[in-house]
């Protein structure tokens, strides 16, 4: 549906576990009725990117990322994840020819932008001028933060959605959207790509930059 940009994929599985929730290590995305005893599953790839002020911080070893676990029932063996590769992008040495070539850009939002949060000690964030002319333009949403055991509400921008640039500095754009914009960038939201208008039929992949 247009109001929920998702397919079955790009929605973690949960499990209930002793009556708790936890994120479960496979998706039974179904079975065919002349195969009831298979069922077909996926394997979950979690990408993360990191940057630092400090360039004494990265890259990781694979030590601190080994025997990582993470969401609910940790302790029952559920979250495990292994580290399959890692690689440094120096964004200076990038090549941006495309983008400074181009005549006109498009966004596209990879994680939500939050708007307005209920987390202590955050300021609301207009939506930035430059993503397009009008809000009629954009798909929002509500999301939850959970920390420290509490629930905080946010408003958020849609991911998912690719509207047209307006800016004109579509590098410093691209370098930013790779870093995060908004006031909960440290957690992943605001990841955006800057994409040439003559490869907008090709929004599956992204710009390098």
């Amino acid at each position: 549906m247009d109001s929920r940009a998702r397919d079955a994929l790009n929605t973690h599985d949960l499990r209930a576990h002793a009556g708790h929730p936890t994120l479960a290590h496979e998706a039974i995305m179904g079975r065919r009725e002349d195969q009831y005893k298979d069922r077909e599953t996926t394997h979950w790839y979690v990408y993360a990117y990191l940057h630092a002020d400090d360039p004494a911080v990265l890259p990781l070893g694979e030590a601190p990322l080994s025997d990582v676990q993470f969401g609910g029932k940790r302790n029952y063996g559920y979250g495990e994840v292994v580290l399959k590769d890692t690689r440094m992008v120096d964004l200076d040495a990038l090549d941006y020819s495309r983008l400074k070539d181009a005549d006109a850009h498009l966004i596209r939002l990879e994680t939500p932008f939050v708007t307005k949060s209920e987390y202590p000690d955050t300021n609301d964030a207009k939506v930035p001028w430059w993503w397009a002319e009008t809000r009629a333009d954009l798909r929002f949403r509500e999301e939850k933060l959970l920390a420290a055991g509490e629930v905080y509400r946010l408003q958020t921008v849609d991911h998912g959605q690719v509207v047209e640039y307006v800016g004109d500095r579509p590098v410093e754009t691209a370098r930013n959207g790779l870093l995060r914009v908004g006031s909960h960038s440290r957690v992943g939201f605001g990841e955006l790509r800057a994409i040439p208008i003559e490869r907008a039929s090709e929004t599956e992949k992204p710009l390098e930059g």
